[in-house]
């Protein structure tokens, strides 16, 4: 741009005084005309700090972070979002949305749990606390879905199943161990639901307990843990094994710490007893033969599984290799009449031996060891 400059020294700090231009390092002065034809090519210096406005494009950026978010476009969000704190970094909107965008690209090996984590953290302390109870909010409804979303994986069982049958006719007393390690799918699901129990984790206690809304989502991730657990060790007893005492008991400590806040009222929305590590399963042959898993002829034989095989290590051997074995008898020999006329014929005599000793043969829940 054009400055000012004296043309008796050269210097460009000229001042506007009463009318005229003067020099302040020699003193000349100039009139209005004469310092238009002094006007030069060069720059300015300006002294003190220079600010530039840009609340209007962060305003634009947010409002465009927000509408992706709505849109369920994290990636776009996360860009806005970036974009408005490379101009604020203390934005506490912007983490806010980034916090969103980021739980919304979660995949399976990587919820973000720890990105989500971050960004809540930061929109809490820029927004001087504002933001908490919405970010906390995010954290439990994060958390919840986040468990249904894994429990559904863990829930999917058909390609493990087949892996395991596929083992037994291998070998079957090797084929729980050769499963479990080919089942890379368990421990990146169980290693990210380590991390999701975080996000309750940060929920103040005294939050839950004075907001009904929040302890109203804090009893559903409650249950939700529970159903987690069940099927996580549904996956187990497909592969012929179960979760050991120690994990229950770990599970059971983390959903009493998940209540944690909850009103009395609201404690029992699920028993800490309803995480169990039952090593029954279907009765394979059996439900093959009479046709149901819920009938009187299995109702018996599942009683006398649970309370007299299940009591000693004779039994108990007898019930590991049952269950190792059966899947693949009735995988490919089920549906045949041989096989099942058979079996019945061993079974009833099984059965009226049973009842005959006292063994009933009325509805009946496993039992859970």
């Amino acid at each position: 741009m054009k400055a000012l400059q004296c043309e008796m020294c050269g210097s460009q700090d000229l001042v506007k005084n009463e009318g005229v231009f003067v020099c302040q390092s020699c003193g000349t002065k100039y009139s209005v005309e004469e310092a238009k034809k002094m006007m030069v090519e060069g720059t300015v210096d300006v002294k003190g700090t220079v600010k530039v406005d840009k609340s209007n494009e962060v305003e634009k950026l947010l409002k465009l972070a927000k509408t992706s978010v709505e849109s369920l476009n994290g990636e776009e969000g996360y860009n806005y979002a970036n974009r408005v704190l490379e101009i604020d970094p203390e934005n506490s909107q912007a983490w806010y949305l980034r916090m969103k965008a980021v739980g919304q690209t979660a995949i399976l090996k990587d919820l973000k749990v720890l990105e989500v984590v971050k960004a809540g953290t930061n929109a809490i302390k820029y927004s001087n606390n504002e933001l908490s109870k919405d970010v906390y909010t995010y954290f439990l409804i994060k958390c919840l879905n986040d468990l249904k979303f894994l429990m559904k994986h863990i829930s999917d069982t058909d390609a493990i199943k087949r892996l395991y049958e596929a083992n037994i006719r291998v070998n079957a007393f090797k084929a729980t161990e050769k499963t479990l390690a080919a089942d890379k799918i368990s421990n990146i699901i169980m290693e990210q639901a380590s991390l999701v129990l975080h996000l309750r984790k940060i929920v103040p206690n005294k939050l839950v307990s004075e907001n009904p809304d929040i302890s109203k989502i804090v009893g559903e991730v409650a249950k939700q843990w529970v159903y987690y657990t069940n099927a996580l060790n549904a996956r187990f007893n497909v592969m012929g094994t179960k979760l050991n005492d120690a994990t229950v008991e770990k599970y059971r400590k983390i959903l009493a710490e998940i209540k944690q806040g909850l009103p009395e009222d609201a404690q029992d929305v699920i028993s800490n007893e309803e995480i169990s590590n039952p090593s029954s399963g279907p009765c394979y042959v059996a439900t093959a033969v009479y046709g149901s898993y819920d009938c009187p002829q299995v109702w018996t034989l599942r009683r006398f599984r649970d309370y007299t095989l299940a009591e000693s290590w004779l039994g108990s051997l007898f019930i590991k290799i049952y269950y190792s074995i059966s899947p693949t008898l009735v995988h490919w020999f089920g549906n045949t009449s041989w096989f099942k006329t058979i079996w019945r014929s061993l079974l009833d005599k099984l059965v009226n031996t049973l009842n005959e000793r006292g063994v009933e043969n009325t509805p009946y829940q496993d039992r859970k060891f």
